[in-house]
C-alpha cells in the first residue's frame, strides 16, 4: 500500500477555468467532497480549484480545465501520482535535475546526458514529471523553469513548474548557483544533496565519530610548506590534495629522501616526476601546480597494488524510497601503472571487488573485508548526514592496505555510474538510477510503506 494514487490526467475544454473533475471513488479515497475549493499543486506552483465529481468517471482518471493545464504547466496524456495533505492536493511529484548544459541538441548535458535520460525515464514510470535544467534557466518572476525533457527518442525544450525536489548534478559551485539554490529553497524546494563538501570538512566531521577515527589517515590543513615538511619528517611519504579537487586532479605525492624531495603528479594523463634539493625549491616547483587553492596533506597509506597499480574501492551509497541508506554497489578501481591515483578519469580500470580481493586474501578474509566495507560506508554516510543535513547519495572511496585494514579516502557528492557499466553489472547500474528518483518521491511527500520494485 502507498499513501498516494497513480492516475491518468487529461484535459476537458468544457470544464470551467478553475475546475477539476474526478470520480466519486477517487474523491472518497482522498476524503474530498464535491464542490470544495482547495489549492492544486504541480511542484511548487499552485492555483485554487474547485473539485467536482462524476460517478461514471473511472477511478484512475482525472480531468482538468485548459486553464489549469496552462497555469500549472501540466503535460497531458500520461500518468501522475496524486496525494492530499493539509497544504492541498498535489500532482507529481515534480523533480528537476540541475546541471551544466552545452550547445548540443543531441547531448545537451554533455557526458551526463545518457544518465539523465535514464533518470527521466524511471521518474516517468513512477508518475513523476521530470526534467533537466541549468541554474540560469530558472524564471523566478514567472514561477517556471525552461528545461529539457526526453521524449520519443530526442531531447525536447519546454517550460516546467518550480519542482518539489532538485537533484543537483552541476559541476563546481559559484555565488550565482548558491543564490539560485537559496531562492528555490525559499519557494519550498527540497534538494537531494548539499551543494558542496570538501575534503577538510569531511575529515573534520568524521573525526568527531570515535568509531571512525581508526579509519582516517593522519590529515592536516596546509598552512605553509613547513607543515608539509613536518608530516614528511614523521611519515617519509605524504599526499598533498586540493581541498576542493575532484577526479584526482592536482594530487601530489612527495617522498623525503636524505638530501632531496621526490615529488610526482599527473598532468594531461601523463605522470610528472621531479626532484627538489630543498624545501624552498619544492615550494617554488609546486607553486604552479598548487596555485592559490587550499590543500590538505595526508600520510601515505600502503594500499593494495596490482603489479605497479594502486587499488581502491568505490562504494555507491544511496537513500531508497523509504529514506533509508542502502549500499547500491561497489567495485575496485585500479590505476594506471605507476600513477598515484586510481581514478577512471586518469586512465584507471574497474574490476569486480570480490575477484580482486581473492587475489590478495583467502576467502574468509575477503568476506570479512567486504562486510566491513559495507559497514564503514554506511557509517560514513550517516555521520556526514548528521553533520551537514539531509543527503540522498554519495560515492565513498575506501582504501585497503596490504594487511587488509580499511582506510577512508574521500567522499564524492556527484558520483558517476560508469563503474557499474565497466564491470558489466547492469542491474546495479539501473538501481543506481532508480534510487535518486525514489528518494525524490519520498522527499516530496509521496511516501511508500515498503520498497517499490520498478
Amino acid at each position: 500500500m502507498y499513501d498516494y494514487w497513480l492516475i491518468g490526467l487529461d484535459c476537458d475544454d468544457s470544464l470551467p477555468a478553475d475546475t477539476i473533475l474526478m470520480s466519486r471513488e477517487l474523491s472518497g479515497q482522498l476524503k474530498l467532497e464535491s464542490g470544495c475549493r482547495l489549492p492544486l499543486y504541480m511542484g511548487r506552483s499552485f492555483i485554487e480549484v474547485q473539485i467536482k465529481t462524476l460517478a461514471e468517471l473511472p477511478c484512475s482518471c482525472m480531468l482538468v480545465s485548459a486553464s489549469v493545464c496552462r497555469q500549472l504547466y501540466i503535460q497531458l496524456g500520461r500518468k501522475y501520482c496524486i496525494r492530499w495533505d493539509e497544504e492541498g492536493l498535489h500532482l507529481g511529484p515534480v523533480v528537476g535535475i540541475m546541471a551544466d548544459s552545452i550547445q548540443d541538441k543531441e547531448r545537451p548535458f554533455a557526458s551526463q546526458s545518457y544518465f539523465f535520460r535514464q533518470c527521466l525515464s524511471e521518474g516517468t514510470k513512477l508518475g513523476m514529471l521530470c526534467f533537466a535544467f541549468r541554474a540560469a534557466a530558472v524564471q523566478f518572476r514567472q514561477g517556471c523553469i525552461e528545461g529539457y525533457s526526453y521524449q520519443k527518442g530526442k531531447w525536447e525544450r519546454g517550460v516546467f513548474p518550480i519542482p518539489d525536489v532538485v537533484y543537483p548534478r552541476e559541476a563546481g559551485y559559484s555565488p550565482y548557483k548558491k543564490r539560485v539554490r537559496e531562492r528555490l529553497i525559499s519557494l519550498g524546494c527540497s534538494f537531494l544533496n548539499p551543494p558542496y563538501l570538501d575534503k577538510w570538512q569531511s575529515h573534520q566531521s568524521l573525526s568527531k565519530n570515535h568509531a571512525l577515527q581508526s579509519y582516517l589517515p593522519a590529515t592536516r590543513l596546509v598552512n605553509n610548506f613547513q607543515s608539509i615538511d613536518s608530516m614528511l619528517n614523521y611519515y617519509q611519504v605524504v599526499y598533498i590534495k586540493p581541498v576542493a579537487g575532484a577526479r584526482g586532479n592536482s594530487i601530489i605525492r612527495v617522498a623525503k629522501r636524505r638530501h632531496a624531495y621526490v615529488y610526482q603528479y599527473q598532468r594531461n594523463g601523463r605522470t610528472i616526476r621531479r626532484t627538489a634539493t630543498s624545501l624552498k625549491e619544492l615550494q617554488e616547483s609546486l607553486g604552479h601546480v598548487m596555485g592559490k587553492r587550499k590543500y590538505i596533506v595526508q600520510e601515505r597509506i600502503r594500499l593494495l597494488k596490482s603489479k605497479n597499480s594502486i587499488i581502491d574501492v568505490r562504494v555507491l551509497v544511496q537513500k531508497d524510497g523509504r529514506g533509508q541508506w542502502q549500499i547500491t554497489g561497489k567495485a575496485c578501481r585500479i590505476g594506471q601503472s605507476g600513477a598515484i591515483t586510481s581514478n577512471l578519469a586518469s586512465g584507471g580500470k574497474a574490476r569486480q571487488l570480490n575477484q580482486v580481493l581473492l587475489t590478495h586474501f583467502d576467502a574468509g578474509q575477503s568476506k570479512r573485508i567486504m562486510d566491513e566495507i559495507n559497514d564503514l560506508a554506511l557509517l560514513v554516510a550517516k555521520t556526514i548526514e548528521q553533520e551537514h543535513g539531509l543527503m540522498g547519495e554519495m560515492g565513498i572511496d575506501i582504501g585497503i592496505d596490504q594487511a587488509g585494514k580499511l582506510w577512508f579516502i574521500e567522499i564524492n557528492l556527484r558520483p558517476a555510474r560508469q563503474l557499474f557499466t565497466l564491470i558489466g553489472d547492469h542491474n546495479k547500474r539501473l538501481v543506481s538510477v532508480q534510487r535518486p528518483m525514489l528518494y525524490s518521491q519520498y522527499l516530496a511527500g509521496f511516501r511508500q510503506r515498503k520498497e517499490r520494485v520498478v
